[in-house]
């Protein structure tokens, strides 16, 4: 079996968000509300790398943001910037000419819509749980574990809080990194994953460093300043791409449906000596999903000499069938050993306790 890996970090300080989904566990009654076996619905989205000058040039000048502030039950914190839901829909409604039925999909009330929306505006309980794991796994006072691991991957990304803590410490740690960032939605990498790593990026640079000045100050750089507009400059866009360049840090960006499980694989890199960490919060949260999850985690951390993965989760999704023990016999099944992490710091609301289970294969 592969040497687990351990992570350690120290940063700064997590409020909730309006814009979060509940933390109190209500969030399965709307799981069980939206979620559709009908034939009716559409088929899914197949799967797809995008290209980042590309998402990049669809941007607008400005992007609004507010931080959330996390702090670990042993005291570590993070402060990470998140783009504003509110200048998410401005932007669609700025580009909508018209002819799409639903532009604001996924930005109403709804959690999810199958083969439609997977959640990805949002950010999860869970992923926050993952968040205070992370910073709960050192510091260690020479060098961090992360060093050991060549590839991040996080399935289900969303707003991608877990990646952007391990981004923001491999840009301020000088770590090279490959870093895979997969959701369901296009529309979600486009809106809020990339420009989240944008932010994560310019809270490492000082106030009045290129690309900021005297007249123009990096606000981000002020962690008592928890909302502000970064604006995106051509000389900043192009000191984002030279910081992963430098490193170097791979970036890849991927949409669309984990099966079939092949064609998914074929687009995340990947290589035999590649120690690889698997992410991802509420991914098992009915049948269909928690098996496609699993072939694909199964898939790739069976193509690498050391792998390993951490799944944030409720312990079970009322009324859609997911949870916490249904996907560790699908592990067994695929030849992987999963176990639920003892840690303090999950929380639980309405009789619905969340989990986090470590995977290896066998």
């Amino acid at each position: 079996m592969a040497q687990p890996f351990s992570f350690g970090f120290s940063g700064d300080d997590i409020e909730e968000d309006p814009n979060d989904a509940p933390v109190d566990g209500s969030n399965s009654v709307v799981f069980a509300n939206t979620l559709s076996t009908d034939s009716s619905q559409p088929p899914a989205v197949e799967a797809q790398t995008h290209n980042l000058d590309e998402l990049l040039s669809a941007l607008p000048s400005k992007i609004s943001y507010n931080t959330i502030k996390i702090e670990s039950p042993k005291g570590h914190q993070i402060q990470l910037p998140r783009r504003e839901l509110f200048d998410i829909r401005m932007q669609l409604m700025a580009e909508d000419s018209g002819t799409d039925s639903a532009p604001l999909s996924g930005l109403d009330e709804s959690d999810i819509k199958t083969n439609v929306y997977e959640g990805g505006f949002k950010s999860w309980e869970c992923s926050i749980d993952l968040v205070k794991f992370l910073l709960d796994r050192g510091p260690r006072k020479d060098l961090d574990d992360l060093c050991r691991v060549d590839h991040v991957i996080e399935l289900g990304c969303g707003t991608a809080l877990p990646t952007l803590l391990l981004f923001h410490y491999a840009l301020t740690a000088s770590i090279p990194l490959y870093l895979t960032l997969a959701d369901y939605n296009a529309s979600v990498l486009r809106l809020v994953t990339l420009p989240n790593l944008l932010l994560t990026y310019a809270s490492t640079l000082p106030a009045t460093a290129f690309p900021f000045s005297n007249d123009s100050p990096n606000l981000l750089a002020d962690s008592t300043i928890n909302h502000g507009d970064l604006d995106l400059t051509p000389e900043f866009i192009s000191s984002f791409k030279s910081a992963l360049t430098a490193l170097p840090i791979t970036l890849t960006l991927v949409s669309g449906s984990w099966t079939p499980t092949p064609n998914f694989l074929e687009l995340v890199p990947s290589a035999a000596e590649m120690n690889t960490f698997l992410l991802a919060s509420e991914t098992i949260y009915s049948p269909t999903a928690l098996s496609a999850f699993t072939e694909v985690m199964a898939g790739i951390l069976g193509r690498v000499k050391a792998g390993k993965a951490v799944v944030a989760a409720k312990r079970v999704y009322f009324g859609v069938g997911g949870g916490v023990d249904e996907f560790r016999v699908e592990c067994s099944r695929l030849g992987a050993v999963a176990g639920e992490v003892e840690f303090e710091g999950l929380g639980e609301g309405n009789g619905v306790r969340r989990s986090l289970v470590e995977v290896q294969m066998l």
